[in-house]
């Protein structure tokens, strides 16, 4: 039986490489249903940004207390092994330790930005984490053939097709100029995000756990939208 080579994006997790029999058509079912719902959670959070205004950082707050609290109940509970299938896929039963982690990274990352940076920035930071990360993994795994000379995880066709459709998440919020960069920047920091050199395994605790796409591109992305937009 021939084996497909699939590359498998993880949130939380190193990327890996698996040989799956004949289910590449389930398999990037299953993927491109979590990057949809990727997609439409960066969709409500932006919504809630901006309909509680000035009461959004509490809002959010109070989102991230509970999705780390459901994160504590379905570790320590055996809910979701009795779950239906599809909810297992979206959890990503038995490739994530910490149930939720991406969530609670992307709540996280967009609390920083939120403190920090006008709304306009945010909102497009969170249009390039959601749209960019998630439409670089679903060309990565569908159609990406070339390899980034940086990463072995990490495909050319993915990378740029995830810098369009952040470039184009972002421009619903600020000018061409820094839309590009901000997006430029963060998936080039999504192609670096599965090296050793900042997933090695020597680091430890809080300093690794925040070492994630969902974190870290929301706050570079910010941060390069507002210098260039200075």
């Amino acid at each position: 039986m021939m084996l497909l080579c699939v590359c498998v994006k993880c949130k939380g997790d190193l990327d890996i490489f698996v040989d799956i029999p004949e289910e590449k058509d389930s398999f990037l079912a299953g993927e491109l249903l979590r990057q949809f719902v990727h997609i439409f959670t960066g969709i409500i959070i932006i919504l809630i940004i901006y309909i509680s205004g000035p009461s959004a950082p509490s809002v959010l707050s109070l989102l991230l207390a509970a999705a780390v609290l459901l994160t504590m109940i379905l570790t320590r509970s055996p809910i979701l092994e009795k779950a239906p299938s599809l909810f297992r896929r979206l959890a990503r039963d038995g490739k994530q330790k910490i149930k939720l982690k991406g969530t609670i990274l992307l709540l996280s990352g967009v609390l920083v930005v939120l403190f920090i940076f006008p709304r306009n920035i945010v909102y497009a930071s969170v249009a390039i984490v959601t749209l960019g990360d998630s439409v670089a993994t679903i060309v990565g795994t569908s159609a990406g053939k070339h390899r980034l000379p940086y990463s072995e995880m990490k495909t050319l066709e993915g990378t740029l097709g995830g810098l369009v459709a952040a470039f184009t998440g972002a421009l619903f919020f600020v000018d061409p100029i820094p839309a590009f960069s901000g997006s430029a920047g963060g998936m080039f920091l999504e192609s670096l995000i599965s090296l050793q050199t900042i997933r090695s395994e020597s680091m430890k605790g809080i300093i690794r756990f925040f070492m994630n796409d969902n974190f870290l591109i929301p706050v570079f992305s910010s941060l390069i939208m507002l210098y260039v937009s200075a």
